[in-house]
């Protein structure tokens, strides 16, 4: 067996475990979302029709766009496609690099390829259905579709390629360990590490988050016809951007907890540090959002404004907040009620907004 087949079957067994793992959840959120589950099918599709009916430079940004939905999925799982330890054993084995490539191909595409299964079913729905508007889009929907496959495939490559460099691992370590001896204690734990520590990851993905949750809102403003999706989206962005800047927190601060032990610090004082700075772009982006559903020209139901607030607010803080167990059966418990509170969300800001 070549080390290639080896790869493949580790990589084949991880993201089966996971499916079997996390598969659960999927279905408990389709449940919760009933009908609405039934309609999103053909969300992941339209953008591929949007950018057909598009000038040229714009399309090409929406295809782009699409692709990088599958190489952020293939850069989530980049552990079951490329773990550390089979690095140091790739390094000491008599490999040519076009057998390397067309390793990385393969396990990225067997992580891509239910996404590739919820697109063509997407694009197979409103085939079946042949809306007015379509006509003549499909062609060039399939070229976008055949386009944005291809684009994800070969940046989930280039990802995998990347993470291979030797001074990525030292960068991602980080350099010193902040000392505690400045007089702005947590300055020095938390925001320094964000900017030239071992927490840089964690800084871009807060950054990351802002960034997402201030373009739903301006979207929302623009276009107040579709407010529903853009809070939608508001509230998916906010949920997982928390729920990953906490994991990443937990992971590149854990050596500074270490470091500031013997600091006075009070016992609880890391657990909600690490939540409140998790949590640091939903308190920034909430009053825009307050201010936004106050002075915009919405057509609310009632009790549809201080809803959406409220849950926009009260569902990452929550989600962080709430105990669960430690281990396997802790990461579950937090997944299904991230799941829960999204669906929660997407059932509110639908029922609520008038059409």
């Amino acid at each position: 067996m070549t080390p290639a087949h080896m790869r493949l079957r580790y990589s084949a067994a991880a993201l089966w475990a996971l499916a079997r793992r996390w598969g659960a959840f999927v279905l408990v959120l389709a449940a919760l979302l009933g009908q609405y589950a039934g309609q999103a099918i053909g969300w992941p599709a339209l953008p591929l029709f949007w950018a057909v009916s598009l000038p040229l430079w714009p399309g090409i940004a929406v295809v782009v766009a699409h692709a990088l939905v599958a190489t952020m999925l293939s850069w989530a799982l980049r552990d079951a496609l490329l773990p550390r330890h089979w690095l140091e054993a790739e390094r000491a084995l008599p490999q040519p690099r076009a057998a390397v490539y067309r390793a990385d191909a393969a396990v990225v595409a067997l992580a891509q390829a239910p996404l590739l299964l919820l697109h063509a079913l997407s694009w197979l729905s409103w085939r079946l259905h042949q809306p007015a508007w379509m006509h003549g889009l499909w062609l060039g929907s399939a070229v976008a579709f055949a386009a944005s496959l291809l684009l994800g495939l070969a940046l989930g490559v280039l990802l995998l390629r990347w993470r291979r460099q030797p001074g990525r691992a030292r960068w991602m370590r980080g350099t010193q360990i902040a000392s505690a001896s400045r007089p702005r204690v947590w300055a020095a734990l938390l925001l320094m590490p964000l900017w030239r520590g071992p927490a840089r990851p964690l800084g871009l993905w807060l950054l990351a988050v802002a960034t997402g949750l201030l373009i739903c809102l301006q979207q929302a403003w623009h276009a107040p016809e579709h407010l529903r999706w853009w809070l939608a989206g508001y509230a998916f962005v906010a949920l997982l951007g928390s729920s990953r800047a906490l994991a990443l927190a937990e992971r590149d601060l854990q050596g500074l907890l270490d470091a500031s032990l013997p600091l006075p610090l009070p016992a609880r004082a890391w657990h909600h540090a690490r939540r409140m700075l998790a949590l640091a772009p939903v308190l920034l982006c909430w009053p825009l959002l307050l201010l936004m559903m106050l002075a915009g020209p919405w057509q609310l139901a009632p009790l549809a404004g201080p809803l959406s607030l409220l849950a926009a607010l009260l569902a990452p803080v929550l989600a962080l907040y709430l105990p669960a167990d430690p281990g396997r059966k802790g990461d579950e418990i937090r997944a299904a009620r991230w799941l829960l509170f999204l669906a929660v969300w997407i059932v509110l800001v639908t029922e609520c907004l008038k059409a």
